[in-house]
């Protein structure tokens, strides 16, 4: 009985280690690529999801970074998809981080509409970097709306 706890134990810690040594040191940038998605929106059947990458300029605590968002709907706004393709800046003063964006291309609209372009509003975003690097929180805004927005890092774990 003693034995099976022992080794159960001694897994567990095992485990814990690969997954620990399989996280990332992050430094206190933000450099690198995030996931991000938002609370969701009309109805509760929309809702904006994406991936974006921070590169860091000449400028302490100041980057460039480019993503792609899908905003997703139910039936209740007609099935709406549109993927952008946007280009950004963000500032990050202590924990606070603000990303500046601008819509470059829609690269997908479902249903189609004439110049895509000038019917969506970029996703800027102000949120708060958790103390363990791998996260950040706040708000989405444009100029219609203000939601909740989560980042988490994008990091794959090796099996």
């Amino acid at each position: 009985m003693i034995f099976k706890l022992l080794k159960r134990m001694a897994a567990i810690f095992g485990c814990t280690m690969a997954m620990a040594a399989a996280m990332p040191a992050f430094a206190d940038d933000i450099a690198g690529d995030w996931l991000f998605d938002t609370s969701k929106f009309a109805d509760n059947d929309c809702q904006i999801t994406g991936r974006m990458t921070f590169t860091p300029t000449r400028i302490k605590n100041t980057y460039t970074c480019l993503f792609v968002s899908e905003q997703i709907c139910g039936k209740i706004n007609g099935n709406l998809y549109i993927r952008v393709q946007q280009s950004c800046t963000a500032q990050r003063i202590g924990k606070q981080v603000a990303v500046k964006s601008k819509v470059v291309k829609v690269e997908e609209r479902r249903p189609l509409v004439p110049n895509p372009e000038e019917w969506y509003l970029a996703d800027n975003f102000i949120v708060q970097l958790s103390n363990n690097k791998a996260e950040m929180n706040g708000e989405h805004y444009d100029e219609q709306r203000n939601l909740k927005a989560r980042f988490w890092r994008d990091v794959e774990l090796v099996g």
